[in-house]
Order: structure tokens, then sequence, then C-alpha cells
């Protein structure tokens, strides 16, 4: 019984720091992704905010019904071209889903464009399911976001 008491302890020792270590690699992967979606947006680039989007993903805008699949996902995501600027993703949680899914809950900040020109700061919120695809690429199959 002692042998076992002894067994127990020490395989939590050793997988326990071996999971936060594999809980944190995923982390700076999200997060290295989520710089990505921030640079394609910034850049205007509809294509490639779209490649981050497996083909069957659903964007849950607020105020909007769902947007389904990876292209429609790109043309609405273009539409906030002119009035979002200087978004950045900030990742506030990352919890692993077995293997291959993660769920990320974040915020954003941007400056939201007024007709005028005028650029007010902004904080709003979102959540993401992520995938790992079979070829290693982490990619959105839900994103859902909301106003503060």
């Amino acid at each position: 019984m002692k042998n076992l008491a002894v067994l127990t302890a020490l395989a939590l020792f050793f997988l326990v720091p071996g999971q936060a270590m594999a809980d944190e690699s995923l982390r700076d992967t999200i997060e290295s992704r989520e710089d990505q979606w921030s640079a394609a947006y910034n850049a205007n680039s509809k294509a490639d905010l779209g490649a981050f989007y497996e083909q069957g993903a659903v964007l849950i805008p607020p105020g909007s019904p769902p947007v389904h699949g990876r292209a429609a996902i790109a043309d609405f995501l273009s539409t906030l071209f002119p009035t979002l600027e200087d978004l950045k993703l900030v990742v506030d949680e990352v919890r692993p889903l077995g293997s291959d899914h993660a769920l990320e809950i974040g915020h954003s900040e941007y400056y939201a464009v007024a007709e005028d020109g005028s650029r007010s700061p902004t904080v709003d919120d979102y959540q993401v399911v992520w995938h790992k695809g079979e070829d290693g690429v982490w990619r959105y199959v839900t994103d859902m976001f909301n106003a503060r």
C-alpha cells in the first residue's frame, strides 16, 4: 500500500508539470496565431483572414446571424476593415480540449472609426474554438465576439 502511494505521488509529480508545459506551449501557439490574425486584419487581407478558418467554420457576430464557411466569413470580416483600425487580439485564457482542440477566451483592442473619421478606443470580448488540422495548423472552428 505504501509503495502504491509513493508511485502515485511520483506519477503526479512528473505528469502535472508536463501537462502544464504542454498547456503553456499551446498558449504560445494560440497567441502566435492571434498575432498573425491581427496582422492579416490590419493589412486588410481578406484572403489571409479566410485561411485562419476551417472550411466549415462558423462566425457568430453580435447583432447578426451566424456566418457559415471560410469564404463567407472572410467576406463578412472584410466589411469591417473601414470601421475597425489597429486591431489587436489579446489571449486571456486557453483551455485544451483534447489533443487537437482548444477553447480560447480573449479580448480585442482597436479603434472604432466613425463616419466623420474620428477614432474611439474600444475593447470587445471573444471566444474561439480551435482545431489542429491534419497539416498541424491550428484554425478556428467557431468564432464568436461581442461588444462590451
